[in-house]
C-alpha cells in the first residue's frame, strides 16, 4: 500500500502538469495563426507520439526496470513543458506536444508497476486507486493552468507544469523503488492465456472479446480528445471564454 500511495502521488502530480496546458493549446495555436484543422492535428500529436513510444517504453522497462523508465519519462515531460512555455511558432508547439507524448508513453509502465507490486487478486483495486488519483489530477490541473495564465501570463502554465514535473521527479527518485523486486506470487493467480491478441487481430477480428474492449476504449478516448479542441473553440468564439477562464470549464 505504501508503494501504491507513492505511485498515486506521482501519477496525480504528473496528470496535473499534463492537463494544465491542454485547454490552452487551441488559444495558443490560434494566436500563432492556426486553423481549426491544424489545432486538431496539434491535439493529436501527443497521442500519436504516445502510441509510437509506449511499446518501446514497455520493452525498456522489462529490460532495465520500471523506475528508471518512469524517471526518464518525467524528465522528458519537463522539457516539453518548457518548450511549450516559450513556443513562438506552430512548429515549436508541435514539437512540445510530440515530446510530451513521448514522455506520456510511460502510462503502461505505471500500470505494470502496480501489477508488479500487487497480489493478483488486488491488482484491479490497485489500478482503480491509480485511476482515481489521475482523475483527481485531471480535475485540479485545468483550473490551475488558467489561474497561472491569469496571474503571470502566457508562459506561466508551461513553466508551472515543468516545475511540477521537476518536483515529481525528485519525489519519485527519493521514494519510488524498483517494482520488479516487489513482484508478488499467488497460488490463486489467474493463468496467463496462451493466445495473445496482436494489433492486427484487433483490426481484422473485432468480434473477439478482448478486441471489443479495445475498440470500445478507443472510441471513448477518441470522443474525449476530439471534444477538447472543439469545446475550447466553441466557448471562445460563442461566449468569449479565454485562457484565464477556460480551465474552470474543463474542471
Amino acid at each position: 500500500m505504501n508503494k501504491l500511495a507513492v505511485l498515486m502521488a506521482t501519477a496525480f502530480v504528473d496528470m496535473i502538469g499534463a492537463v494544465m496546458i491542454l485547454p490552452l493549446i487551441p488559444f495558443y495555436a490560434e494566436h500563432l495563426g492556426a486553423s481549426g484543422f491544424v489545432i486538431g492535428v496539434l491535439i493529436s500529436a501527443f497521442s500519436i507520439a504516445q502510441l509510437l513510444s509506449a511499446p518501446l517504453w514497455g520493452k525498456l522497462s522489462d529490460r532495465h526496470g520500471r523506475r528508471p523508465v518512469l524517471l526518464f519519462g518525467l524528465a522528458i515531460s519537463a522539457v516539453s513543458y518548457i518548450v511549450f512555455a516559450y513556443a513562438e511558432s506552430l512548429w515549436l508547439l508541435f514539437l512540445s506536444r510530440a515530446v510530451q507524448g513521448l514522455g506520456g508513453g510511460t502510462v503502461g509502465v505505471i500500470q505494470a508497476y502496480v501489477a508488479d507490486a500487487s497480489k493478483p487478486g488486488e491488482r484491479a483495486k490497485g489500478l482503480g486507486w491509480l485511476s482515481a488519483a489521475t482523475s483527481l489530477g485531471a480535475i485540479v490541473g485545468p483550473a490551475a493552468g488558467s489561474a497561472l495564465a491569469a496571474i503571470w501570463g502566457r508562459a506561466a502554465p508551461g513553466l508551472g507544469a515543468a516545475a511540477l514535473c521537476a518536483v515529481n521527479l525528485g519525489f519519485a527518485w527519493r521514494f519510488l523503488t524498483e517494482s520488479r523486486d516487489l513482484r508478488v506470487s499467488d497460488t490463486h493467480a489467474i493463468p496467463t492465456p496462451t493466445h495473445k491478441l496482436s494489433p492486427w487481430q484487433v483490426l481484422w477480428r473485432p468480434n473477439e472479446p478482448a478486441a471489443r474492449l479495445i475498440w470500445t476504449y478507443a472510441v471513448a478516448i477518441g470522443a474525449f480528445y476530439g471534444m477538447v479542441a472543439v469545446f475550447t473553440m466553441l466557448l471562445g468564439r460563442r461566449f468569449g471564454i479565454g485562457e484565464r477562464t477556460i480551465g474552470y470549464f474543463f474542471m
